[in-house]
């Protein structure tokens, strides 16, 4: 085979390869989120039997406002209560743009044994952007989650 049909062959498998995960790939939080604006502060998501996510608020919120000019990005930390399994709720910190943008939760507790199942969970969407001289209230963000599984 020559060297430009087996890159060409190469290809076509990892984007068939892709397109199978894709299509196979559980359903995303954002098509599970209660309003079509995503999550309000207080309100929970369940992804399934073994995860629950509750918002419990932003801090921190330095995300560059509507209408400025800005040099970055800016970042904000989302505050979640995590029920992994039959685990004791705990609270997590993802952020929009700084580390960690990706928290990954064992739905096997620490010191037991068993095929691990674990959920990686980002920031989909956090909004509104905030505003020059207007302060957000808790109730005024909205949040959509990304979550996948691996098993």
């Amino acid at each position: 085979m020559k060297r430009r049909e087996l890159i060409k062959s190469l290809a076509l498998t990892v984007a068939g390869g892709g397109a199978y995960f894709l299509a196979n790939a559980p359903a995303s939080a954002e098509s599970l989120k209660p309003h079509e604006k995503g999550l309000a502060v207080g309100q929970s998501l369940r992804y399934d039997d073994g995860l629950k996510l509750t918002f419990v608020g932003v801090r921190n919120d330095n995300r560059c406002p509507m209408g400025a000019l800005c040099i970055a990005a800016g970042d904000a930390e989302v505050l979640l209560l995590a029920y992994v399994g039959r685990q004791p709720a705990k609270l997590i910190r993802v952020h929009t743009y700084n580390e960690p943008r990706v928290v990954v939760l064992s739905a096997v507790p620490p010191g037991m044994v068993g095929i691990p199942k674990s959920y990686s969970v980002r920031v989909g969407s956090l909004s509104p952007l905030p505003r020059i001289g207007k302060k957000l209230k808790q109730s005024d963000y909205r949040l959509v989650l990304d979550i996948s599984v691996a098993v």
